[in-house]
């Protein structure tokens, strides 16, 4: 296990109480899990919007991509969205994989 110590000024200090957890490293679990399921949210909000405006998932977009059958394929508005909703399907598995680690 990796010790760190943090100085917290007083006030942010007392905030903490606040927070779920007896010790500070549950704490600091409770905080994480908590910006894990905000992040998870997110990206499944956007992944969404994406899956409703293509009707596919990513997986089916982007083998359509490869082969050719995604109209307007070289047109910035696709590629940036083809950039941006991989980038979003990559953020969810990393959230994902940050909950199942600190699962209660």
């Amino acid at each position: 296990m990796k010790t760190l110590t943090v100085e917290l000024p007083d006030e942010l200090a007392q905030k903490l109480e606040f927070i779920e957890g007896q010790t500070p490293s549950e704490k600091i679990k409770s905080l994480l899990r908590q910006a894990g399921v905000l992040g998870l949210k997110e990206c499944y909000e956007v992944i969404s919007h994406y899956e409703a405006q293509y009707g596919m998932d990513f997986e089916t977009f982007r083998a359509a991509w490869e082969v050719g059958q995604i109209v307007g394929k070289h047109t910035h508005s696709v590629e940036r969205d083809l950039m941006e909703w991989e980038g979003y399907v990559l953020e969810r598995e990393t959230w994902l994989s940050l909950l199942r680690e600190l699962k209660p």
